[in-house]
């Protein structure tokens, strides 16, 4: 076997130990403690009563469209209280109802701009419960970056109706990536 092709545990360890360094590291501790800081505020100023409950993205969904009128209008206010507490709250969702992790790149790339952003992802002990139907990524568990979802919804625009944020939520069923045959 080349040098150049790993086998399986080879694959695995190096898979593993990414998961790892993004799930503990400075930057994501950082991240985390400043949006959770920024909560209680940010529930105040946009209604109360967010309860971190599934049908509450129905809610979020309303309130970026509300507030975000394009996706260049959400790139200038991505590093606002506004959309990063949102965003923390979409993420603390998918957690709470779907068991996913936050994680974020310790040292991300310049020249990758979602390598700076955080995101939630099943936890690495589901590896194997998830395949990449076209068999070229190792790791296939689903992730979701809260500000694309965001992007989403805005190139979408405001006849798609609600639940979008909502149905993000069946991507963590395994195989639910899968095409049928």
């Amino acid at each position: 076997m080349s040098d150049d092709i790993w086998d399986h545990e080879d694959e695995h360890a190096v898979a593993e130990r990414i998961d790892r360094a993004h799930a503990d590291n400075p930057r994501l501790t950082a991240w985390l403690g400043e949006q959770q800081g920024r909560f209680d505020e940010w529930s105040r100023r946009h209604g109360g009563g967010w309860d971190f409950d599934e049908r509450s993205l129905d809610r979020m969904e309303a309130l970026i469209r509300e507030h975000v009128t394009s996706v260049d209008d959400l790139f200038v206010r991505e590093h606002t209280p506004m959309i990063q507490t949102a965003c923390w709250y979409v993420g603390e969702v998918h957690n709470r109802t779907r068991g996913t992790e936050w994680r974020m790149d310790p040292d991300p790339a310049d020249s990758h701009p979602w390598s700076q952003r955080p995101y939630v992802i099943v936890p690495f002990a589901h590896l194997d419960e998830y395949r990449d139907p076209e068999g070229i990524d190792y790791d296939a568990r689903p992730q979701h970056h809260p500000l694309s979802s965001f992007l989403t919804l805005l190139r979408e625009g405001p006849t798609s109706g609600p639940a979008s944020l909502r149905s993000e939520l069946d991507d963590y069923e395994p195989g639910a990536g899968d095409d049928e045959v």
